[in-house]
């Protein structure tokens, strides 16, 4: 797979994490894709991985390039919330941001509870950890596909220890 292809693939869990969110409120569809949409991007990212591991991109770049757009809107998720006060945020921003790690708030939510104060409270701390979690989930589940990938195309030479 070209380079570009990979690239431009990365975009797909903002394209199904806006979908989600934009679907959520129809009767019946809504909660078809509350559950549909999270299995098809995380086992897609797993995929895309194991296609990475066929570039001359080592590890390390691999995952940069890869969650490259996760990490972007995290720090666009921090700068919406954050760093400008809440009459000069721009919704649309504030929206894509959380877009790239919709699919893992399934998986993410009840352990991001874990980081407030007060029991059964959710606030921006939970979503904050939210957007935290899962973009370590997205980052581990891409890791996975990678290792997965190398093994696949046998290209992880073995530790031989010298002097055994």
């Amino acid at each position: 797979m070209k380079k570009n292809t990979l690239l431009f693939l990365t975009l797909v869990p903002i394209i199904t994490g806006y979908l989600l969110n934009r679907t959520l409120l129809i009767p019946g569809f809504g909660i078809f894709a509350y559950y549909f949409f999270p299995c098809i991007t995380l086992v897609f990212w797993f995929y895309l991985g194991s296609r990475y591991a066929k570039t001359s991109w080592n590890l390390i770049q691999s995952v940069i390039i890869g969650n490259g757009i996760g990490f972007l809107c995290l720090l666009l998720y921090f700068w919406q919330f954050y760093w400008i006060s809440d009459n000069n945020r721009i919704l649309l921003l504030a929206g894509l941001s959380q877009d790239f790690v919709a699919n893992t708030n399934l998986l993410t939510a009840k352990y991001a509870m874990l980081f407030e104060t007060e029991q059964n409270t959710i606030s921006a701390i939970t979503a904050t950890a939210m957007q935290i979690l899962g973009l370590l989930l997205m980052v581990i589940i891409f890791l996975a596909g990678y290792v997965f990938g190398k093994v696949k195309n046998k290209q992880i030479k073995p530790i031989i220890f010298k002097g055994e």
